[in-house]
């Protein structure tokens, strides 16, 4: 009953739309007619004005003639305008019955849309490049095992190609890594300064172990107090060793904390194509104009590499940031 009564208030609807569409037609057409007749009352008048002044001329003259005929003129003029009068006034009220006829219909449709039921019709919602299940889904099945198929074959091509092309990169990296680390051997200056930044490595190293060690004795000499000897031997190494054993492991605790973090800024801001193409290009300079860069800076060549990483290392750090600042990331 629920539809049957939305069916029948949509067509009434219907219905009242075509009419309110037929009377709106109407309503143009008769605007369009009273704007005929209003220019045609123009041009009457405008032969008025001119035949009364004519009329005017023609009194001046004194010709009775004249005057008669442009009277005859009048007198019709006056009833053509007296016609188109009346016309107006008939054209003016279908107007108004036109409009009157659409206030009645609108308000009628905005009674019918305050006042209609509302009909909540489930609909099934269609599975994307499925028909129904009446049908016959043999061509869907062949045509979807088609697709998966070539779709299948074609991941398998994508990944095969990614895969050499990343072992042909991986292998000209190498290449080029390999060839630069042989020219730094067969360099003497680049030979000598790899030396000279170990042995300063090993030298500092060893500095630092003395420095720990004298440390480490100098805690030690409370154990001289003990009268006993036994004591103050087993004190004596102890001492030693809880501190020797606490500044090396607290200093190697430091250094990997310090590398850790070196590694997962390293990692999260430089770890592309470009920093290893830096780090290359950057290594094969040192290499291969070593001896230029010696004769213009007085510097360890490995020092200076490692400068140059740094630097690009805080250059791409802040570049990072300012991007994250803005939002980019």
């Amino acid at each position: 009953m629920n539809e049957l009564s939305g069916s029948k208030q949509d067509e009434q609807m219907e219905e009242i739309l075509d009419l309110l569409e037929s009377m709106e037609q109407e309503a143009a057409q008769k605007d369009a007619i009273i704007r005929q007749k209003d220019s045609e009352i123009q041009t009457l008048q405008g032969q008025l004005n001119e035949s009364l002044n004519l009329c005017e001329k023609l009194n001046n003259e004194n010709k009775a003639e004249n005057v008669q005929a442009l009277q005859s003129d009048l007198m019709q003029t006056r009833e053509l305008l007296q016609r188109e009068k009346e016309k107006r006034k008939r054209a003016d009220s279908i107007a108004e019955e036109c409009r009157d006829k659409l206030q009645r219909t609108e308000e009628e449709k905005q009674y019918a849309l305050m006042h209609q039921k509302k009909i909540e019709i489930p609909i099934e919602k269609p599975v994307l490049y499925e028909r129904c299940r009446n049908c016959d889904r043999k061509t869907y099945q062949k045509a979807k095992e088609q697709y998966e198929h070539q779709r299948n074959d074609l991941e398998k091509k994508y990944k095969a190609k990614t895969v050499r092309f990343d072992a042909m990169i991986v292998a000209l990296w190498w290449y080029a890594i390999v060839t630069t680390v042989f020219a730094a051997v067969c360099s003497k200056t680049v030979k000598g300064d790899f030396i000279t930044f170990i042995s300063a490595i090993w030298k500092t190293a060893c500095r630092f172990g003395q420095s720990v060690l004298f440390i480490g004795q100098y805690v030690a000499q409370i154990s001289e107090r003990i009268s006993n000897e036994m004591a103050a031997v087993i004190v004596y190494w102890l001492l030693l060793i809880i501190v020797v054993a606490g500044l090396a492991g607290g200093a190697g605790v430091f250094l990997v904390i310090i590398g850790k973090k070196v590694i997962k800024m390293y990692q999260k801001n430089c770890r592309d194509v470009v920093s290893i193409a830096v780090a290359v290009t950057s290594m094969a300079i040192v290499v291969y104009f070593g001896d230029l860069i010696k004769s213009v800076i007085k510097c360890n060549l490995p020092v200076a590499l490692l400068l140059v990483q740094v630097v690009y290392v805080g250059i791409r750090v802040y570049v990072r940031g300012c991007k994250r600042v803005r939002g980019y990331y």
